[in-house]
């Protein structure tokens, strides 16, 4: 049902190009522990579960937050499951509409320590928020600056509704400590969304001439 739909899926590294329309979420984490009465959905599926909560205010002894107050930033770790064990650290958005056009930015970091690394996957999932549908479109190692990561996404028409999600992955043992701030989704404008496009035609014209190609050998 939902990993069937059409949807495509962008991964852009740095600063989103497209100029916000309306701007559909927005979400600077000065209060994490209010999130979740605001529609966020926090879980762990670490296997096993972990010693520590999956998401937390960020910890501005460890990092400082990229505006606002220094802590002013979610947060997660290797104790999010023990010694030997697998990080499946999930932070959800609330619902929000897809029926236009969507990009979907959020700014990572890590807390560099030399050996370890730590890793985000990030994509969709239904409005249920059910991790089983879950479409996550790539998987990125961050960095010791902050660095921004955005996701196009196709409008899916009238009434379609989903959510965001961020999903803290990797064996416990080579992690460290990540952040995330200022998310953001964004219905961009009609322009800036018509060049992302002409990019993935022309992306897709290669690969198509590369294909014939390769056939008439």
């Amino acid at each position: 049902m939902f990993k069937k739909a059409s949807v495509a899926l962008a991964l852009v590294a740095a600063a989103a190009s497209a100029h916000a329309g309306v701007t559909l979420l927005n979400e600077g984490f000065d209060q994490v522990p209010g999130l979740t009465s605001a529609g966020w959905i926090i879980t762990n599926t670490g296997t096993p579960g972990g010693s520590s909560l999956p998401w937390v205010q960020g910890d501005s002894n460890v990092l400082t937050a990229l505006s606002g107050s220094a802590e002013s930033y979610i947060s997660a770790n290797y104790n999010n499951a023990p010694a030997g064990g697998l990080l499946g650290s999930w932070l959800i958005t609330p619902v929000f509409s897809t029926a236009e056009n969507l990009v979907i930015s959020f700014w990572a970091r890590s807390d560099i320590l030399a050996g370890y690394a730590d890793q985000l996957a990030f994509g969709l999932v239904d409005a249920s928020g059910d991790i089983s549908n879950a479409l996550l479109s790539s998987t990125i190692t961050t960095t010791g600056d902050w660095t921004q990561y955005s996701l196009s996404i196709a409008g899916q028409g009238l009434g379609s509704e989903a959510r965001f999600a961020i999903e803290y992955i990797g064996a416990a043992d080579g992690a460290n400590y990540v952040g995330v701030d200022n998310l953001v989704a964004s219905v961009p404008e009609p322009s800036s969304w018509a060049l992302a496009g002409l990019s993935l035609l022309g992306l897709a014209a290669v690969r198509r001439r590369r294909a014939g190609s390769a056939s008439a050998r």
